[in-house]
C-alpha cells in the first residue's frame, strides 16, 4: 500500500500525459498563475511561516514551471507538472506536520517546566539578570531590563548627531516628541515587554515586544515575529538580526 502511494503521482501523471486533454492543461496554466499571484501577494511579509514554508514552496512550485517551458507535448507538460507538484505538496506537508509536532512537544515541555515552577518550585518564577552596578542578581522584567520606563529615546549613532525622539515614561507610555507641548502618546510598552501601538487601549494593537534580553521583536505572536533589534543594558538601541550585522540608531537616557 505504502509504494502504491508513492508512485501515485507519477501514475496520474502518466494517464494525464496520455490523455493530452486542452482542459486539464487550461486548469493546470490557472493553477500556475495563482501560484504566481500568492508569490507576490506574501512578498511583503516575512514572518517565520512565510519565510520557511510557504515562499520555499512557492519558489519550488514555480522553478517546475521554468523547467518544463521547453517541453513541446501539451500533455507530457502537464503531466509532468502535476506528479511534481504532488511531491512537491507531499513533501512539505510531511514537513509541516513535523514541524506542528514539534512545536507541540516543546508547549507541553514549556508548560510542564511552567507547572512545576508555579507550584513544586519555591525559587522565583522571574528571570534573572546582572545589575550593572552590582555582582549581585535581582529579579527585573523585560522594560526595566531594556532600562525604558522613565527615559528619553534619542535618535543617532553617537553625541554629536543624535537627536531626541520621544519619551516612556513611568508607566511604559511611549510619546513622541521633544518637549511636553508637542508630544503625543503612540502606544504603550507593559510589564511583559509587549509593545502596543495606539494612542488609547481603545484603538491599540500589538506590534511586537521586547524580551528579558533585551531583543526588539517585530510582530503580532510567536509564529510571525522576527528579530529586528536589541537594547542593551546601557540603554543603546541598535537595529538588526544578529550582532554580525547590527548597527547603532539610537539611545536611552535622562
Amino acid at each position: 500500500m505504502e509504494y502504491f502511494i508513492f508512485f501515485l503521482p507519477i501514475i496520474i501523471g502518466a494517464i494525464i500525459a496520455l490523455i493530452n486533454n486542452p482542459t486539464i492543461d487550461n486548469n493546470v496554466s490557472k493553477f500556475e498563475d495563482w501560484l504566481s499571484y500568492q508569490k507576490q501577494k506574501i512578498t511583503p511579509y516575512s514572518g517565520k511561516i512565510n519565510r520557511f514554508l510557504n515562499r520555499p514552496f512557492l519558489w519550488l512550485a514555480l522553478k517546475i514551471k521554468d523547467w518544463t517551458n521547453n517541453i513541446n507535448h501539451a500533455g507530457v507538460k502537464s503531466g509532468l507538472r502535476i506528479t511534481s507538484y504532488l511531491y512537491l505538496g507531499g513533501l512539505f506537508l510531511y514537513l509541516f506536520v513535523t514541524f506542528a509536532i514539534l512545536i507541540a512537544i516543546f508547549v507541553m515541555i514549556g508548560i510542564a517546566f511552567w507547572i512545576y515552577d508555579k507550584f513544586f518550585s519555591n525559587s522565583p518564577s522571574t528571570p534573572t539578570f546582572r545589575n550593572n552596578n552590582s555582582s549581585n542578581r535581582q529579579n527585573i522584567n523585560a522594560i526595566d531590563y531594556a532600562g525604558l520606563k522613565g527615559k528619553k529615546i534619542y535618535s543617532g549613532t553617537n553625541w554629536f548627531n543624535e537627536e531626541l525622539k520621544g519619551r516612556v515614561d513611568e508607566k511604559g507610555n511611549i510619546y513622541n516628541g521633544k518637549d511636553w507641548i508637542t508630544e503625543d502618546k503612540i502606544g504603550r510598552i507593559d510589564n511583559d515587554g509587549n509593545i502596543y501601538q495606539g494612542s488609547s487601549y481603545l484603538n491599540e494593537m500589538k506590534v511586537g515586544r521586547i524580551d528579558n534580553k533585551g531583543n526588539i521583536q517585530k510582530g503580532t505572536n510567536w509564529f510571525n515575529e522576527e528579530k529586528t533589534g536589541e537594547i542593551d543594558k546601557n540603554g543603546n538601541i541598535y537595529k538588526g538580526t544578529s550582532w554580525l550585522n547590527e548597527e547603532k540608531q539610537g539611545r536611552t537616557g535622562k
